[in-house]
């Protein structure tokens, strides 16, 4: 009779778990995570470092970022237009003041009311020749004076009386330099 050996021990060695392989998906997202967080740093330490005089960087492609402004009637039937900017004019508001009142001093003086405002201005020029410069986003300072009084005509060159009785003036200053862009009566 044979005899019978005893069954051999095999250790076992214990088995890691197994992991379920990385999909192509998620590791895409994971990817687009990272380049999105590294954009950010970036443009976080780039606006630090530049502080206000850099407001948006640009991007090819892509208009100038503004945000839109009121458009005023008298203005937008002349063909101008506004548009707002969060970047600083060299020129406060107070010395803009000062330089229109300089240019224009008897509508500063007759004027009811007074305000500056800074904005974008746009005003193409579409004839020939060329009857005010070409405007477009612009950085001004846009003064208006309102309820200007106008002279009262001689009655008796002309008994009618006058339709109006006030204007309103508006200045564009260079927001840089101050000099005049444009003067619109209305």
């Amino acid at each position: 009779m044979e005899r019978r050996q005893p069954p051999l021990r095999t250790r076992r060695t214990p088995s890691l778990p197994t992991r379920r392989p990385i999909s192509s998906t998620s590791g895409i997202v994971g990817g687009i995570l990272l380049a999105v967080a590294a954009l950010w740093m970036i443009w976080l330490l780039v606006h630090q470092l530049a502080g206000s005089a850099l407001s948006v960087i640009p991007i090819i492609g892509f208009p100038p970022v503004t945000s839109s402004t009121t458009q005023l009637p008298p203005l937008a039937a002349e063909g101008i237009t506004l548009g707002h900017t969060d970047a600083s004019p060299t020129l406060s508001k107070q010395q803009a003041l000062v330089i229109a009142s300089q240019l224009q001093p008897s509508a500063a003086a007759k004027a009811k009311t007074t305000d500056a405002q800074y904005v974008l201005v746009t005003y193409p020029n579409k004839s020939t020749p060329a009857t005010h410069v070409d405007l477009n986003n612009t950085a001004a300072w846009m003064i208006l004076y309102q309820k200007i009084p106008l002279s009262a005509p001689d009655p008796a060159i002309d008994p009618t009386p006058p339709a109006r009785t006030s204007y309103d003036l508006y200045v564009f200053l260079d927001a840089n330099s101050g000099k005049e862009l444009l003067v619109v009566q209305v």
